[in-house]
C-alpha cells in the first residue's frame, strides 16, 4: 500500500506517472523479465552467433587446405610434366619438339632411316617437352656407348667434319 500511495502522490504532484529512474518497483520487474528473457533468448543466440564464428573459421580452414593443396597438385602436375615414364622405341637419332594443338607441346622421334616422325610424348609445357627430348637424346646415346662404342667415335668425326665446313664456309665469306 505505501508504493501505491507514493506512486499516487507522484501524479498528483507532476500530473504523470513516476520516471523509470525513481521507481525502484518497476525497476526490479524489467529487471525480472530481462534475466527471464536472457535466459532463453541470449542462449540461442549465443549457440547461433557460436556455430556462425565455427562454421566461417571451418571454411576458411578449408578455403586455405584447399588452396594448399591446389598448390600442392600444381607443383605436383609440373613435376610429372618434366619426369614421365617414356619408353623408347627403336634405333633413333634426334627428337624435335613441337606445338601439338593449341596449348600442348610433343615430343616427337625423328627417324634417321626416312621413316614417319613417331609421336613420343605430350606436355602442357615447353620446357619439359625439350626437357625430356634432351632426356631421350643423352639415354639413346648412353645406349650407343655401351652397347657399340665404335659408332659414338665415327658420329663424332663426322660432327667433327661438319663443324670444319661450317666454320670454312663462314670464314670464306659464303655464310654471314
Amino acid at each position: 500500500m505505501k508504493y501505491r500511495q507514493w506512486k499516487k502522490n507522484y501524479k498528483k504532484l507532476h500530473g504523470v506517472n513516476p520516471p523509470l529512474e525513481l521507481d525502484k518497483r518497476k525497476q526490479r520487474r524489467l529487471a525480472k523479465k530481462a534475466i527471464k528473457h536472457i535466459d532463453t533468448v541470449s542462449i540461442v543466440e549465443v549457440a547461433n552467433r557460436a556455430a556462425e564464428v565455427f562454421t566461417n573459421a571451418l571454411a576458411s580452414f578449408m578455403r586455405g587446405l584447399g588452396g594448399a593443396f591446389d598448390a600442392a597438385g600444381t607443383a605436383s602436375r609440373n613435376i610429372a610434366d618434366n619426369v614421365q615414364p617414356i619408353e623408347i622405341k627403336g634405333r633413333v637419332f634426334s627428337w624435335q619438339v613441337r606445338e601439338y594443338g593449341s596449348s600442348h607441346y610433343a615430343v616427337y622421334e625423328i627417324n634417321a632411316l626416312g621413316g614417319a616422325d613417331e609421336l613420343r610424348a605430350i606436355t602442357y609445357s615447353q620446357k619439359a617437352a625439350e626437357k625430356i627430348a634432351e632426356i631421350l637424346e643423352s639415354d639413346h646415346l648412353e645406349h650407343i656407348r655401351k652397347t657399340s662404342p665404335d659408332r659414338i667415335q665415327r658420329r663424332t668425326d663426322a660432327a667433327d667434319s661438319l663443324r670444319a665446313a661450317v666454320i670454312t664456309a663462314y670464314e670464306s665469306g659464303v655464310l654471314k
